[in-house]
């Protein structure tokens, strides 16, 4: 492919990237009728959190060679603090597991303590897309149960914010990978205004169990890049593929990674090496699926029963047709009203309708609102789950909580805070917009997953939650918008 049909290609996906962002930033910022927030105080927030970006990055560059010297040092520091952060702040915060997050954790439990998760087995049968999660929750358990630890939410908590942990070190790898030791700091100081990250530790559910596998995908795809003989290809293959196979066995969303790799990689790395990560990485993920699916139907699910239960995929694209995309239990009640056979061809009937009925304009605010929803809530809609019967009555509480009376400034603060990364995100796009080369190939990937999950969410079902395990790749499109130097000489 020729250089200049390459570059064709960039400014165009940057153009649609650009426009997309700007809507949801322009959105979010100035007619969220979804949280009303006001304009004034998330303008002050964003400018609070720019400023703090801006005067990293002036630091970090004037104190490069130090950082330089000291990266890994800086780094451990960091994590180790930053570990224990979301640790405690995980117990402080630990509740009464309710509703989906009690299915894969009760389940996993019971599984241990009984030999099947039988009281969810219906649970499972309507969402079997939930297997993997209580899967991974049950081998972390049985590890524990081998040692007599029997708090299991506690064993969930240090798990998850392993997780996080690990997500923070592998977006620092990647910055640094592609901008350098300086870059690679940037992105711990975003981590630091992203405060939920830090309160995140005990709501040990899909959103947050995922959130560490597209970051991680990506940077073994860096390493791929820079293998030179088949072996060693062939290895980060497999990793890459491993990595696919867990995070999609969490939340399927993972796959968008994938997608947004492959594309990159075509237009970058010669087609072969595409072609062996891509086959690898689909051949390890359909065997684990294929392995799980086996077992679970075998040892403990009817596979009939559930095949009568199960629930389509276009019901959720259904469910995302009305009220904001919001979760309605009539529309559960329809789709289980249906034989298992004619469920997918009624939803799409219904998907049909509601759009005859909105118009053009109706989808346009439909999906305006649904990226409010999705792409407008700083705090990841983590009181989804904390404010599930909390254990404890601690400070926390009174910001984290819907109803804490600190709830609307930690909101308010915390959405600021994303508009700055969005923000960054725009002026990245803008930098490629306007660049005559090609540098910026190796950071198309990250840009396609943000674009991708925003597309996908705009379909789905809404909820504040949902876009949380592609933040970290929303972190580093912010911190590459920035003119780095590595090398001696800024490298865009």
């Amino acid at each position: 492919m020729g250089k200049s049909i390459k570059n064709i290609i960039y400014k165009v996906f940057w153009g649609i990237f650009f426009c997309a962002f700007l809507a949801v930033f322009c959105k979010v910022l100035f007619a969220d009728n979804i949280h009303n927030n006001k304009p004034g105080i998330l303008i002050l927030w964003m400018l609070v959190g720019t400023g703090i970006a801006v005067l990293a990055y002036y630091l970090l560059n004037r104190f490069s060679v130090v950082i330089k010297k000291y990266y890994k040092i800086i780094l451990a520091v960091f994590l180790v603090i930053y570990g224990i952060t979301v640790v405690v702040n995980g117990f402080l915060l630990r509740f009464t597991p309710a509703f989906d997050m009690d299915a894969i954790y009760g389940g996993a439990i019971q599984w241990i303590e009984k030999g099947t998760f039988f009281d969810y087995h219906e649970y499972f049968g309507y969402f079997p897309n939930n297997l993997g999660a209580m899967t991974v929750l049950h081998f972390v358990f049985s590890i524990a149960s081998v040692f007599g630890v029997s708090d299991y939410f506690a064993v969930g908590i240090i798990f998850n914010s392993f997780i996080i942990i690990m997500t923070v070190l592998v977006v620092s790898l990647v910055c640094r990978k592609l901008m350098g030791e300086v870059a690679g700091v940037m992105a711990l100081v975003f981590f630091m205004l992203c405060v939920p990250f830090l309160v995140m530790g005990a709501a040990f559910y899909t959103d947050s169990l995922s959130v560490l596998f597209p970051a991680l995908f990506y940077y073994l795809y860096l390493k791929f890049r820079e293998q030179e003989t088949l072996k060693k290809r062939l290895i980060y293959s497999v990793l890459m593929g491993l990595a696919l196979a867990v995070g999609m066995l969490i939340k399927f969303t993972v796959l968008i990674i994938l997608v947004a790799v492959v594309i990159d990689a075509l237009l970058s790395v010669n087609w072969k090496n595409v072609c062996l990560f891509t086959a690898c990485s689909l051949f390890i993920a359909f065997i684990t699926f294929g392995i799980m699916n086996t077992y679970m139907y075998y040892e403990h699910l009817d596979k009939e029963t559930c095949d009568n239960l199960k629930t389509p995929y276009l019901h959720w694209v259904m469910m995302g047709m009305q009220n904001n995309g919001y979760y309605n239990p009539g529309d559960y009640e329809f789709t289980r009203s249906l034989a298992p056979e004619d469920r997918n061809k009624a939803c799409l009937n219904v998907i049909k309708e509601r759009i005859g009925g909105m118009g053009l304009s109706g989808m346009a605010e439909l999906f305006m609102n649904k990226a409010a929803v999705c792409f407008g809530d700083g705090t990841y809609a983590l009181s989804d789950f904390l404010d599930d019967t909390p254990a404890n009555e601690t400070w926390l509480h009174k910001y984290v909580l819907y109803d804490g009376e600190k709830y609307v400034s930690y909101r308010y603060f915390t959405t600021g805070q994303l508009l700055v990364v969005y923000l960054l995100m725009l002026l990245g796009a803008v930098r490629c917009l306007m660049e005559k080369g090609l540098n910026r190939c190796r950071t198309l990937a990250p840009s396609l997953a943000a674009l991708g999950i925003l597309s996908f969410l705009l379909l789905w079902e809404t909820s504040g939650r949902y876009f949380t395990n592609f933040v970290p790749l929303m972190i580093i499109c912010a911190v590459l918008s920035f003119g780095w130097k590595k090398g001696g000489k800024e490298d865009v």
